[in-house]
């Protein structure tokens, strides 16, 4: 399709950015304004349109012509590895994705995920850390709107209704885990005496401080936090988190080890009929009910209650889960 073409078709429309957390800002944020060719990036913007209304190959056609004249910027390597493999291209969406990470070994726009999902690499224990904090310092500003309003994101509530059932009382000491935004921790912020978040993402926690409901937040990898502090909680929150986690070991003997005697740890996962865990299409980890209690006996926590539900909607489809409380066993 000749480029004129491809230009009246955008023109009747316009991108919808929502759909691409790795967009203008992002690209701003980590890869410069654009590509640093005008087109290129006019290229660039044809092909992601055309990629939202369905038309892979046109954009991939597109992308080609892109890295033509600006090989060097990764956003083109990873949307063409998308894009070719919507349409079943996966040779060479596996070469644009090693092309990829070859610029960015950070892999901030997951590339290491795509790759799992085409079956050219094992799947990663966990995601990118690079990947995880680069998606949240953008959706920082909006996403408690495409979370609440748009997702009908009901995970905070439905664990401050299962730990309301455990102890309705006061926690003298709560530690909020993946923070975000803090969505679950203002829930219980009436009945805290002190609350810590930590979160990788920086402007998630300039989002959490705006709510003055911390007396103290952090910047850095959950685990890493864990591991490295020895102040005990009486309550550690987990919300919506361990999605972006595939094996649990290691994180369920760190919570433990910062638990007060009497502490819980509030938690939800996505549901997985067979297997331990494993990560999918929406690019999250869903977990077993049947690995989960394998990690809690493992690290000597025990499961005192887990409760089925709708997390959120996921393309008009509920997304399946649970909340979990667990304490020492």
């Amino acid at each position: 399709m000749p480029e004129k073409s491809h230009e009246n078709a955008i023109g009747k429309r316009t991108l919808d950015a929502s759909k691409y957390p790795f967009y203008n800002g992002f690209m701003t944020m980590y890869f410069g304004n654009g590509s640093g060719n005008p087109l290129a990036d006019r290229r660039y913007d044809m092909a992601l349109q055309l990629a939202e209304w369905g038309d892979y190959s046109a954009a991939a056609d597109l992308l080609r012509q892109g890295l033509e004249m600006a090989p060097q910027w990764p956003p083109f390597h990873f949307h063409l590895g998308d894009t070719c493999r919507q349409i079943g291209r996966d040779g060479e969406a596996r070469e644009a994705f090693l092309s990829y990470l070859a610029l960015d070994p950070e892999d901030k726009m997951g590339a290491a995920i795509k790759l799992a999902l085409l079956g050219a690499t094992a799947m990663p224990e966990s995601m990118p850390a690079a990947y995880v904090q680069s998606l949240f310092n953008q959706y920082a500003p909006k996403f408690e709107k495409c979370l609440v309003e748009n997702l009908e994101y009901r995970t905070p509530e439905l664990i401050f209704e299962e730990v309301t059932k455990r102890n309705s009382g006061r926690f003298e000491n709560i530690l909020d885990l993946g923070c975000g935004t803090g969505l679950a921790a203002q829930l219980f912020a009436e009945r805290s005496g002190r609350m810590t978040g930590i979160d990788l993402a920086p402007a998630m926690i300039d989002a959490a401080r705006a709510k003055n409901i911390y007396h103290a937040l952090h910047v850095g990898d959950i685990d890493d936090y864990l591991a490295e502090h020895e102040e005990n909680f009486d309550l550690v929150l987990c919300a919506d988190v361990l999605v972006y986690i595939g094996t649990l070991e290691s994180t369920f003997r760190n919570v433990v080890s910062r638990m007060a005697a009497n502490g819980l740890f509030a938690f939800s996962v996505q549901s997985l009929e067979d297997g331990d865990w494993i990560l999918g299409e929406d690019h999250r980890y869903a977990h077993s009910a049947r690995y989960i209690d394998a990690c809690a006996q493992e690290s000597g926590m025990k499961i005192l209650s887990s409760t089925q539900c709708v997390l959120r909607q996921d393309n008009g489809k509920p997304v399946h889960g649970a909340v979990y409380i667990c304490a020492h066993a």
